[in-house]
């Protein structure tokens, strides 16, 4: 018979911690479950039946339970229930196995504290890094993310549409064009030819 429930009790032993062939880890401790009641015609507390119940927990849940739980502690175990009959030298008895799920302390009666185990499991290997910080890593200390340019690279100045970028002279309106490449070396040669075009500075 295999059936989960639910069972109030008191730990009735320490628990006590064994291991499987395969080397899992089983803690198993005794729990005697009593329901009681309140007798109004008595005006008193009534105890009914004992039920023993022999309660093991495995792997994780077995380690902490061996550190939690205590003898005489109140607690609520979840687990399934098994059933078993064996011959003795009184004939035929038979045993109560819960194999608990979860196993907690009864709340009802007092209080607990808790802490979290860590997991034994291995460390995650390191995130993989995405193509853009790969990327970024690639570009040096100077590098802009926002600008994908240098930071120390100087900014760039929009030059308006009337302006020589290189001289900085407003150009002839009435042309409309921009001097040649032979002007530009004749005025180069001579410097003083530029100021015969009627151009004058730019100003800010």
């Amino acid at each position: 018979m295999t059936e989960q429930i639910t069972v109030r009790g008191y730990v009735a032993t320490d628990p006590e911690s064994r291991n499987l062939p395969d080397g899992t880890v089983v803690v198993a401790f005794r729990l005697a479950s009593t329901p009681r009641w309140y007798d109004a015609q008595t005006a008193s507390w009534r105890d009914g039946h004992t039920n023993w119940f022999t309660v093991q927990a495995f792997r994780a849940l077995g380690l902490n339970a061996l550190a939690s739980v205590k003898k005489g502690q109140p607690v609520v175990v979840v687990g399934r229930l098994k059933v078993r009959f064996w011959e003795g030298e009184h004939g035929r008895n038979t045993a109560v196995d819960l194999d608990a799920v979860s196993i907690g302390h009864d709340l009802a009666l007092g209080t607990a504290g808790f802490q979290r185990t860590i997991s034994s499991a291995p460390p995650a290997g390191p995130a993989a890094s995405s193509p853009a910080a790969d990327g970024a890593g690639d570009q040096g200390e100077g590098h802009d993310a926002a600008t994908g340019e240098g930071a120390s690279a100087e900014p760039r100045t929009q030059v308006p549409d009337d302006v020589d970028p290189e001289t900085g002279e407003l150009l002839d309106t009435d042309g409309g064009a921009a001097p040649g490449a032979g002007s530009e070396a004749g005025s180069s040669a001579n410097p003083s030819a530029r100021s015969k075009t009627g151009r004058q500075p730019a100003t800010a």
